[in-house]
């Protein structure tokens, strides 16, 4: 393994030549060749720093080890000019950016990668809706359903390296992976904490729950998810959810309505959406994605994305364009 670690340490470094990545140094990455990977054929994550402490960004580039098994060496190479390419990305951009969007493509080029995403595809994910997987890369999982297994990811731990187990949307893997954490959009929750025992909603100010009595979640604070109950569905029977007031009965209230008495809206005011209809998501309030839909990028069919007021979509959608001002 550390003769590996040398032949990617200097691959970094003569990607970081050729591309002119000048966020980035040789000192910037941890690199880790490892057996655990079954489908990927590598990965780069940020390193967390320590409470307290600063300096410089870090990343850890992990490559399967299978890759070097092969007689020609293209194929080890190319991925750890990949990964380059998501930290070049990941340090002049942040997290707020498609994983293998415009940006990443652009970067590949530059340092010399192929600017598509690769992997070793397993038959269970390629029509799979949700996936579920290690954080640490053992295993991915393609499932159609949001199983108890999606829902809650923390109850189950990987085979391998006992670490609690990731659960998101197929195609929208996060860039940093919590352990135990639920990554699916449509869940109104991500991690067990967030979902607070049957006693503390006697006492919450508000309430995010399915109009059909399925449960109920008590929050102290008015958060995206009492603000834009829409954009949740119960994982029980997959009614979208409403939001209200502590003190009052969820049953009595239209799916998908904010009835908090201090909201000053009960359904969305502004759609950020892809122009060519691969998705469609409202928000009561402007937001980032709102205001500079050009920023954006469908994760479907990588066109920019659109945003205008509720119920009046335009009849021919510009991408990037904001119809909202």
């Amino acid at each position: 393994m550390v003769e590996y670690s040398r032949l990617v340490a200097e691959e970094i470094t003569t990607t970081l030549d050729r591309a002119g990545f000048e966020s980035l140094s040789p000192d910037s990455f941890h690199i880790d060749v490892t057996d655990s990977f079954q489908r990927k054929l590598g990965e780069c994550r940020p390193v967390r720093q320590p409470d307290g402490e600063s300096g410089t960004d870090q990343y850890q580039i992990r490559i399967a080890r299978r890759l070097f098994d092969d007689t020609c060496d293209s194929q080890w190479r190319d991925t750890v000019r990949h990964e380059v390419a998501h930290a070049h990305v990941l340090s002049t951009l942040g997290q707020d950016v498609q994983p293998h969007g415009s940006e990443w493509k652009e970067a590949a080029r530059r340092a010399g990668a192929n600017p598509t995403a690769r992997y070793e595809a397993s038959d269970d994910l390629l029509d799979a809706d949700y996936v579920l997987a290690c954080p640490d890369g053992c295993f991915e999982r393609g499932y159609l359903q949001r199983t108890k297994r999606i829902k809650y990811p923390w109850k189950y731990a990987c085979n391998e390296c006992e670490t609690r187990l990731v659960s998101y949307d197929a195609g929208d893997c996060p860039f940093d992976l919590e352990p135990g954490t639920c990554y699916v959009a449509t869940l109104p929750w991500e991690t067990s904490d967030d979902r607070e025992t049957p006693d503390t909603s006697q006492t919450a100010p508000y309430l995010l729950a399915c109009p059909n009595g399925c449960t109920e979640w008590p929050y102290q604070r008015r958060t995206k998810r009492i603000k834009n109950p829409w954009q949740y569905t119960c994982p029980e029977c997959d009614t979208t959810l409403v939001s209200c007031d502590g003190r009052d009965t969820p049953t009595r209230f239209d799916p998908g309505s904010c009835n908090v008495e201090s909201i000053p809206w009960s359904e969305p005011r502004i759609i950020h959406a892809c122009p060519d209809g691969c998705f469609s998501l409202g928000y009561a309030q402007h937001c980032e994605e709102t205001r500079h839909p050009n920023r954006y990028r469908c994760g479907d069919c990588n066109t920019r994305t659109v945003s205008y007021p509720a119920g009046q979509q335009p009849s021919d959608l510009a991408p990037g364009t904001n119809y909202t001002d």
